[in-house]
């Protein structure tokens, strides 16, 4: 009962062991004297009195050598080993550790070689060999045989030390599985300071197992346990552990705060590593809420820290190797001991070529080294703070038709461009400016001191004058232009954001006037042509990033109500906006010749997902919005013909909806309606009766049915619907109304003969899940 009361109240072991001392002695039975010693000598270690506890430990030696009894004195000379290292003297440490493995040897003790070999393992915890650390501790689990053993105090801080050594190796899962079956049995054992750290050590591992919700209320759960025990460094790590879970799971407040506790537990009580960590995270949360600078100076408190702590460790190792103890510890023979030496000495090296490798990593772009996002950004903003207030500006260049190089000619051939343009750059720019890659085709430059705007204009165009120059890459001539935009510190920005969005209005402003030129952001601009900007930006990305999807409205036959089609509508899921409707983005994809990639993938789909319902009830259509933009386009017919030909689709169930304006502008429309129709694909005129020439093109077009716009469905006029269904049917077409919303508008077109309805009252929009549901099997 006296080993878990040291550990979870020391203070109250303490007053106990004393006592139980007193009457060893006074009954003269030197074994309890020396048992009772080296349990009020581990009072002191743990709450952190080493040279106390080492001279009650020299007592106990004593008391355990006259007593003749190897088990106690195995396990003095163990705590001394604890004591030893735990002030920084490790060839003493190593000592005793020594003679409590001989004495254990000697005697067949193996629950003191498990106690002695489990402080062997957390030396080189405290080393980083995690590896090895490991293989002591599985070691130290097989010495013990009963579950007795395994249960004690000593075996579950060895179960402790396995569960972080496993997540330090990278295996989470197996780190969690100990850590869960082991915890009942602290539980049970009361030992509430190991339930803290092995309950805060299963955090970051539900983290690295995606269980990242799981990991913050566990942390939550956690916190007052910890509190209690008042233990400063596994409080520090329940906070910063819980911090770093509430960041993935983008609760970036929350986690600041914790993460803000932590280092301030761990600050207030030196405990480094905790403290390291601590600004990791806190680097990485204020580069999540766009604090740029701050996420800088953090990760370089972080790297300042690490360095401090690595030289640290090296110091540490260095004293290990001096004791010249660990080869007859781990029974290997004295060439693997030096060996073991050069590994150590080449793993030094190689962990600072890592870490500086990391640190460039952190703010260089892999591909072409040069700046990246967030050290751009971090020396926008310092340039900004700078006490004095000199004028700077910033460059955001985009490659006009980079992305028909990557379709083209492929990524590699790309690649190798981007690298031959950033060294132009750097070529280009003065000394002292910065540039940079955002991403993708995107560079940025700062260019430092600026007397006049001339002097953005002189290096802007030293740019284009050097990117015009041909590029040879793998065989090809390639010839590369720019649309530059430039924003000038403090006048168009007083911060990094401010600033890069004024530069990348002025780019837009120079790809629109024509490519390959440069504009200098001026307030005339506008919000509107930001927003326009920021919309035009999102849906490039957006096709990249397959944000869009279809719905689908049903088609009812007026007569029976029965299920005839579906219209396929294309709605875009916005990172930020929500789902956008046709109206707000078909306008500029036809502007930028977006709409020719989206129009082809629009085809296509609702091609695929009318073949499968095809498959379940035969002759349903499928119509099909189409631009004026994709209609001019001279690979219209084939892309329909690609999209029929991949899907399996019957071309009679493929009904293309082309307005009268689109028909209008292209004075090859009866050509290519031809053509189309060859195809065995239907044309429908949509929005029938807003147009100026309705009668001309019903007689001079081939098309195949007619859709009364909405307007004239829900004014419910019986006059002109009625002209227009006998003037259809005159002509053997077919007419959907578009729009029915009232039960009394479908009366009266079911009235008047009408051959297909659409409209909410029927059906409402909606993706392919709930449109299935109108299928008949």
């Amino acid at each position: 009962m006296a080993d878990p009361m040291v550990v979870s109240d020391a203070v109250q072991a303490e007053a106990l062991l004393r006592e139980a001392h007193a009457l060893a002695l006074h009954v003269g039975d030197v074994r309890s004297q020396a048992l009772a010693l080296t349990l009020l000598g581990a009072t002191f270690y743990f709450r952190s009195q080493y040279h106390q506890a080492l001279a009650v430990l020299t007592e106990a030696q004593e008391a355990a050598d006259l007593a003749q009894d190897s088990a106690l004195q195995s396990r003095v000379a163990n705590n001394m080993g604890i004591c030893a290292v735990a002030l920084g003297r490790y060839a003493d440490g190593i000592h005793w550790y020594q003679r409590s493995l001989d004495v254990a040897q000697a005697n067949g003790d193996d629950a003191g070689r498990a106690r002695t070999l489990s402080n062997v393992g957390l030396i080189h915890v405290e080393l980083g060999d995690y590896e090895l650390a490991l293989e002591i501790f599985e070691q130290v689990m097989s010495l013990t045989h009963s579950g007795e053993e395994r249960h004690s105090p000593s075996m579950s801080s060895n179960t402790i030390n396995m569960v972080y050594s496993y997540y330090h190796v990278g295996k989470p899962q197996e780190a969690l599985s100990l850590a869960l079956e082991h915890l009942p049995v602290l539980q049970a054992l009361g030992i509430r300071q190991h339930e803290v750290v092995l309950r805060a050590w299963m955090v970051p591992c539900l983290v690295a197992t995606g269980q990242t919700a799981e990991a913050a209320r566990q942390a939550k759960a956690l916190l007052p346990l910890a509190e209690q025990v008042n233990d400063h460094e596994q409080l520090a790590n329940v906070r910063m552990f819980y911090g770093q879970a509430l960041a993935q799971m983008g609760q970036l407040d929350a986690a600041y705060e914790q993460l803000q506790l932590a280092l301030g537990e761990a600050r207030r009580h030196e405990i480094r590593t905790p403290e390291r960590l601590a600004l990791l995270h806190l680097s990485r949360v204020h580069a999540d809420r766009g604090e740029w600078q701050q996420a800088y100076e953090t990760l370089q408190s972080h790297e300042e820290l690490s360095r401090s702590l690595q030289a640290q460790t090296v110091e540490r190792k260095a004293k290990v190797l001096s004791a010249q103890m660990q080869l007859e510890i781990l029974r290997r023979e004295a060439e693997v001991e030096r060996r073991r030496n050069n590994e150590l000495t080449q793993a030094n090296v190689a962990l600072q070529a890592a870490q500086d490798t990391l640190q460039y990593r952190a703010t260089h772009d892999a591909l072409t080294g040069l700046a990246n996002r967030a050290h751009f950004q971090a020396e926008v903003a310092q340039a900004l703070d700078a006490e004095e207030s000199t004028r700077f500006g910033i460059l955001f260049l985009d490659l006009d038709r980079f992305k028909e190089v990557n379709d083209t000619l492929g990524h590699d051939v790309g690649d190798e461009l981007l690298q031959a343009v950033a060294r132009r750059l750097t070529q280009s720019v003065r000394a002292g400016d910065l540039v940079a890659r955002m991403g993708g085709d995107e560079f940025t430059v700062i260019l430092r001191n600026l007397r006049s705007d001339q002097d953005i204009d002189h290096v802007a165009q030293k740019i284009l004058n050097q990117l015009v120059q041909p590029v040879q890459v793998k065989g090809h001539t390639l010839h590369v232009t720019a649309s530059i935009g430039a924003a000038v510190a403090p006048r168009d920005g007083q911060d990094v954001t401010t600033l890069q969005r004024h530069a990348d209005i002025a780019m837009y402003r120079a790809k629109q006037a024509g490519k390959n030129g440069v504009r200098l952001y001026h307030p005339a601009m506008g919000e509107a042509a930001a927003e326009r900007v920021d919309l035009e930006r999102d849906l490039r990305q957006a096709l990249d990033g397959q944000q869009f999807t279809l719905h689908y409205q049903g088609q009812f036959d007026g007569a029976t109500g029965a299920l005839q089609g579906f219209e396929a509508l294309v709605r875009w899921q916005h990172a930020t906006q929500g789902v956008l409707l046709p109206s707000k983005f078909i306008g500029l994809a036809e502007e930028t010749q977006l709409i020719l990639p989206l129009g082809a993938w629009v085809l296509q789909e609702a091609c695929r997902q009318a073949a499968a319902w095809h498959a379940v009830t035969p002759g349903l259509t499928i119509s099909v919005n189409v631009s004026a933009v994709q209609f001019e386009h001279p690979g219209f017919s084939a892309a329909v013909r690609e999209a029929l030909d991949r899907s399996g689709l019957p071309a009679g169930c493929l009904i293309l909806e082309l307005t009268e304006s689109a028909v209008l502008r292209d004075p090859a429309a009866a050509a290519q309606l031809t053509h189309l129709k060859r195809l065995g694909v239907r044309v429908a005129l949509d929005d029938f009766g807003t147009g100026q020439s309705s009668l001309s093109l019903l007689h001079s077009l081939p098309i195949d049915e007619l859709k009364i716009d909405r307007s004239f469905v829900q004014s419910a006029n019986r006059v002109l619907l009625e002209v227009m269904l006998h003037l259809a049917q005159g002509l053997n077409l077919r007419v959907v109304a578009e729009g029915v919303e009232t039960a009394d508008q479908q009366a009266l077109l079911r009235t008047l003969g009408c051959d297909s309805l659409q409209g909410y009252l029927l059906a409402r929009p909606g993706p392919a899940e709930d449109a299935r549901s109108l299928l008949t099997p």
